[in-house]
């Protein structure tokens, strides 16, 4: 195991990066390059993660029953005006904004940081606001890495250790677009989800961890993901598509 993976804190995204490309992996959590390359196509997609982060905030003030007036955006007016009718705020929910959870799994620490969790007498719910323009169909979020680490913890850490009254079945990840979409996209949790999750993000975590970073011949290059990836130009000398990159690439 390479040594920077010995305290080394695992998350849908790090687990994500090595899915798509182990060479990606490297680049990012063992070399800790932080690729920007400056041009306008770069400074728009940058701009537009600002942009997410600042819809993110609103929601973050408006969940902590905190005031949030009329945005400058009128998006995001028309936006937050689509958050507060479908979560309009009960005081008998609790409701944690930017809630963020850690697990020991095995040795090895796991984290998420939800946008939002609403627990109330039955259901825990798991919210996760998305601001690109690109539809998700429900097959495409049911996959997800995120889905798998986020309803995982919010299984092992909030209903077993904070909420054991609470059944599995009622955990619930809710993907929402309000670009888009005034219903969200809604999986639903199990034990069998839970028993398949563990043995995806275990079979993650042992793979990152039985892979050579010091030898770039043992590490696999995904060439199909290149274009979809931030280091095209130091990996491969060709220019970066930005309206192809993931949202969240340079999330935790």
């Amino acid at each position: 195991m390479d040594e920077k993976l010995k305290y080394f804190t695992y998350s849908q995204n790090s687990l994500n990066t090595y899915k798509s490309c182990p060479f990606k992996f490297k680049y990012k959590y063992i070399d800790n390059i932080n690729w920007r390359y400056d041009d306008i196509g770069s400074r728009e997609y940058y701009d537009s993660l600002k942009w997410g982060r600042d819809f993110h905030l609103l929601c973050e003030r408006y969940f902590s029953n905190i005031p949030i007036g009329s945005s400058a955006n009128d998006d995001f007016n028309k936006w937050m005006k689509k958050i507060e009718k479908l979560l309009p705020l009960d005081e008998e929910n609790l409701y944690l904004p930017e809630y963020e959870v850690r697990l020991n799994f095995n040795g090895r620490e796991i984290l998420a940081k939800f946008d939002l969790v609403v627990i109330n007498q039955y259901n825990i719910s798991l919210w996760d606001w998305k601001t690109e323009s690109q539809k998700i169909s429900y097959k495409n979020a049911l996959n997800r890495m995120q889905t798998r680490v986020y309803m995982f913890l919010a299984e092992e850490v909030i209903r077993k250790e904070l909420y054991p009254n609470h059944k599995i079945e009622n955990i619930s990840m809710n993907y929402y677009q309000p670009e888009l979409e005034d219903e969200p996209i809604t999986i639903r949790y199990s034990k069998e989800m839970h028993n398949e999750n563990i043995i995806n993000i275990s079979s993650y975590i042992e793979n990152i961890e039985g892979t050579d970073f010091s030898n770039n011949i043992d590490v696999i290059k995904n060439k199909k993901h290149c274009k979809y990836c931030e280091f095209n130009k130091l990996c491969n000398n060709e220019d970066i598509n930005y309206e192809e990159l993931e949202e969240d690439i340079y999330g935790p």
